[in-house]
């Protein structure tokens, strides 16, 4: 099989495009995962959003799967065998289970004398089965209400593999109103890429591993020019060992080294981190503040705005600004944008000849997005259709979406872009925006509510948008061989119905069905998420 996405379109049209074949990957296994996900998970990937929303919501679901890409680390779960059981899945993973997930099995009679014995008992077990390099311990809710020392126990231990601590009690969860005062600070920012929130989004898991990482593994190290490290999600998502290459590639012509990714390396890597010059944060600045603090590291987060073949520019420039590059790299980095943009040409072209609509939904990198169609893709847009449903029931303010819509329209203003902007169209508003079009574009995993309850043939992209944010500019390329692939490939419109396009399901808490038990859940867990608010 051939490695890269793989479409040959004559100027006519579409109609020479060949068919698709899988993208560029790293890995004999990546492909055949991506297809588990996609038969285990549904007919539509890329629902982890789906698992984080309405089932696996949980700190410790996040620790366990960072602790699961460090390569010889073993988690050591500290509480009942149920919390075991369902982490087992974690949302980034769901095909794969983490097998190796030891548990303490605290009961009730620990639950009135403490569990710290059995956990002593439970790290020199773990160690004998398994000889890891790392053994994480992450207490659950049952363990930290009961007041267990955990850190005492793991410093009384004595086994020849690291031990280490993580805060992964679910009940710390962040504030209910954390993400709308960040979704409007983000709104704010969109104006004004310079007032970007230096946010502190904790409560997922991750973010409490990569802290704990820097606190209790990292040791001091003699910092080396121009090394840096890569905060990335690691070996199990798919495109990560391609987008890797190409970042080294780039960094490479700039006269840049990558130390290693976190956590996705081993043990004694970890250890040796402080050795970069410079942390590349792409999630929370917490974990790189503090190793500034502890040994000096810089660090630069990779915000919304260097998204696209400017944005992609702007980050490998920014990075050789903090090293002190500045214009030793300049000629690298145009020299792959032009490469890069020769290759995007033909499928410019042929995208110039339709129309287009664009369903997304309002958040975090949103105005950006939708610059990469217009500007990169080169997409004549119509319509874009902004849906603020997720938003909702994620707790967001009125006030913030109001703010978010008006910036939005300011930023696509500013940037001339003629579409109308239509907010939370209806079934018949998206139906007759549909027959004003050739294509649909939807990156929101809605196609099944539009293709039963309003007839609208969708061309689905939200399993593929994660190529636009790549850290480099061939995935955009590759994105556009895929569009056009599957604009050559659609069927007419009204000729697709899926099974899955024949459920009845709510319009407001899609993908939920729109069913009486699931509603009655749905309010229980909306009852339950306020009193924690009101606790707090």
């Amino acid at each position: 099989m051939k490695t890269d996405v793989e479409v040959d379109v004559k100027t006519e049209g579409y109609g020479e495009a060949k068919a698709l074949e899988a993208p560029e990957i790293a890995g004999k296994d990546v492909l055949q995962n991506v297809f588990r996900d996609r038969v285990f998970n549904g007919i539509y990937q890329g629902t982890s959003w789906q698992f984080h929303r309405y089932g696996i919501d949980c700190k410790l679901s996040g620790s366990v799967y960072a602790v699961s890409e460090i390569d010889g680390a073993i988690p050591l779960i500290h509480g009942p065998n149920g919390c075991a059981f369902h982490q087992r899945l974690t949302p980034r993973k769901m095909y794969a289970p983490v097998y190796n997930l030891p548990c303490t099995e605290l009961d009730e009679n620990d639950v009135i004398y403490g569990g710290e014995e059995k956990l002593r008992k439970k790290i020199y077990a773990v160690y004998h089965r398994f000889h890891p390099s790392l053994i994480a311990v992450l207490p659950t809710c049952v363990s930290g209400l009961v007041g267990d020392d955990v850190q005492g126990v793991i410093t009384e231990v004595e086994v020849p593999c690291d031990v280490l601590y993580i805060p992964s009690e679910g009940f710390a969860h962040r504030s209910r109103e954390s993400l709308d005062l960040l979704m409007r600070d983000y709104a704010e920012s969109w104006k004004d890429p310079t007032r970007s929130p230096a946010y502190d989004l904790r409560g997922c898991g991750h973010e409490e591993g990569m802290f704990s990482l820097v606190d209790q593994l990292m040791e001091e190290q003699d910092i080396v020019e121009n090394l840096v490290n890569i905060e990335s999600f690691g070996r199990f998502t798919y495109g990560f060992e391609s987008e890797l290459q190409e970042i080294k590639h780039i960094f490479g012509e700039m006269g840049v080294r990558v130390n290693l990714t976190l956590p996705t390396c081993t043990v004694a890597e970890i250890k040796r981190a402080p050795a970069a010059e410079l942390n590349i944060v792409t999630r929370n600045i917490r974990w790189a503040e503090r190793m500034k603090e502890n040994f000096g590291n810089d660090y630069l987060r990779k915000w919304f705005f260097y998204f696209g073949f400017d944005g992609v520019e702007k980050f490998y420039l920014d990075v050789a600004s903090k090293l002190g590059l500045d214009g030793e790299a300049d000629a690298a980095v145009k020299k792959e944008k032009m490469q890069a943009l020769g290759e995007l040409e033909r499928y410019q072209r042929m995208f110039a000849r339709d129309d287009f609509a664009v369903s997304t939904q309002g958040f975090f990198f949103t105005p950006y997005l939708v610059n990469m169609y217009a500007q990169d893709l080169k997409l004549p847009i119509k319509y874009l259709c902004v849906d603020t449903q997720l938003l909702k029931g994620l707790n967001i303010s009125d006030r913030t979406i109001e703010i978010m819509m008006r910036n939005m329209e300011e930023a696509f203003s500013n940037w001339d872009m003629g579409f109308e902007v239509v907010m939370n169209p209806t079934l018949d508003e998206m139906s007759e925006i549909a027959k004003n079009v050739d294509h649909v574009l939807s990156d929101r995993i809605t196609p099944p509510l539009y293709e039963k309850g309003g007839g609208i043939g969708m061309v689905d992209i939200s399993t593929t948008r994660y190529l636009l944010f790549r850290t480099g500019f061939s995935g955009i390329v590759e994105f556009s061989k895929y569009l056009a692939n599957v604009l050559h490939r659609s069927q007419p419109k009204g000729n697709r119905k899926p099974i899955i396009s024949r459920f009845d399901y709510d319009t407001t808490y899609y993908p939920l069905l729109a069913a009486p038990m699931c509603m009655a859940s749905r309010e229980m867990w909306s009852t339950m998420w306020g009193m924690k608010s009101e606790r707090e």
